[in-house]
């Protein structure tokens, strides 16, 4: 049996998508404590009178990317009937797993009603793997554009995973998109074209975080392709992401408010270092983006006057059902991202490209 193309792709993602639910599940990993009953008893307990059907959503959401990435993955080695009983089977128990170590933690509760949600979630997406896997758009016109633009093996297919994992931290607006947070009042064209006392240390950070995330994005790109281009892209997607949740939660106009000075300069002169860097050897690329990561760990450590990137916004109000966990899993995910991004680029220093 041949293997289906972005098959070691597909398991990647699928790796990133069991990273975030572990995340998005055991938030705030503090106050375990033993219930005193079975880790499953949650399931012989009554269904909860009132559920919120945002939380249904989002608990059915959560697993539809898992069971399509687990199912494709799993296509290169079995047939469909198999990869389909494989990604419901592991996904159902994924979620019972999840459901049985929060009735450890005081801040969750586990329900049986979520159990159902995640693995009903799980095997549709499973489903959606199975009748589109061979359909043009994956089997030939994004293994074409992967081809064209991506590196081969795992250096490619583990960029694009550490790329996904950074863009769903974007579904969190009160993390600023590149860079510290200082709020600074007043309407958007105020705060962008007002005379202010301009602060290097803001820009600077900002500077730093797009360095880091645009050369390492570079790293996973064929050598002939615009190393700038896809950055401005993934900009624009997760500032498109931000956008939707921030108006989601009924206050759009907060995102905005990190629009200053500080940041467009910093913007601007992170893009001009990406492109100034762009025909570097990848090695040097990976060492400047390493630098670039450990420089801005240390940054915000040395400046607790300005927040950090992962500082969350008392802004937004998310204090009921699973927002609470969406915000502290893209929270946390967000600070682990830097360290992920410099294991990959230990990766791509030893591989010698």
């Amino acid at each position: 049996m041949t293997m289906p193309r972005g098959t070691k792709l597909a398991f990647y993602l699928a790796l990133t998508s069991i990273l975030i639910i572990v995340f998005a599940s055991l938030y705030p990993f503090s106050g375990w404590r033993d219930p005193g009953i079975a880790a499953l008893s949650f399931l012989s307990k009554p269904l909860l009178k009132h559920v919120l059907p945002a939380d249904l959503l989002i608990n059915f959401s959560a697993y539809i990317p898992l069971g399509f990435f687990v199912s494709m993955a799993a296509l290169s080695r079995f047939r469909h009937a198999g990869a389909f009983f494989i990604s419901a089977l592991f996904c159902c128990l994924l979620s019972l797993s999840m459901e049985s170590i929060q009735m450890y933690l005081p801040a969750r509760v586990a329900s049986g009603l979520d159990w159902l949600a995640n693995s009903c979630g799980g095997i549709s997406g499973a489903l959606v793997a199975l009748r589109t896997w061979r359909l043009p758009i994956f089997d030939i016109h994004l293994a074409k554009f992967r081809d064209a633009w991506i590196l081969n093996g795992n250096a490619g297919d583990a960029g694009i995973a550490l790329i996904a994992l950074w863009l769903f931290t974007q579904v969190n607006p009160s993390l600023p998109l590149m860079g510290s947070w200082v709020l600074d009042e007043g309407p958007l064209l105020q705060r962008l074209f007002s005379p202010h006392h301009f602060s290097p240390v803001e820009a600077g950070s900002i500077t730093l975080n797009l360095l880091s995330f645009g050369l390492v994005a570079s790293l996973m790109l064929r050598p002939e392709r615009s190393k700038v281009m896809p950055v401005v892209l993934a900009l624009f997607l997760a500032i498109l992401i931000k956008s939707a949740m921030a108006g989601f939660l009924l206050k759009p106009d907060v995102f905005f408010a990190w629009a200053n000075q500080e940041a467009i300069v910093g913007v601007a002169i992170g893009l001009f270092l990406i492109f100034a860097l762009r025909n570097f050897p990848p090695r040097i690329r990976a060492t400047i983006a390493a630098a670039a990561i450990l420089a801005q760990i240390a940054f915000t450590g040395l400046t607790p006057d300005i927040a950090p990137p992962t500082s969350e916004l008392f802004l937004f109000d998310w204090k009921y059902g699973q927002l609470i966990t969406l915000n502290g899993a893209t929270s946390f995910l967000a600070k682990l991202w830097p360290y992920l991004a410099l294991l990959y680029l230990g990766f791509i220093y030893r591989r010698r490209v």
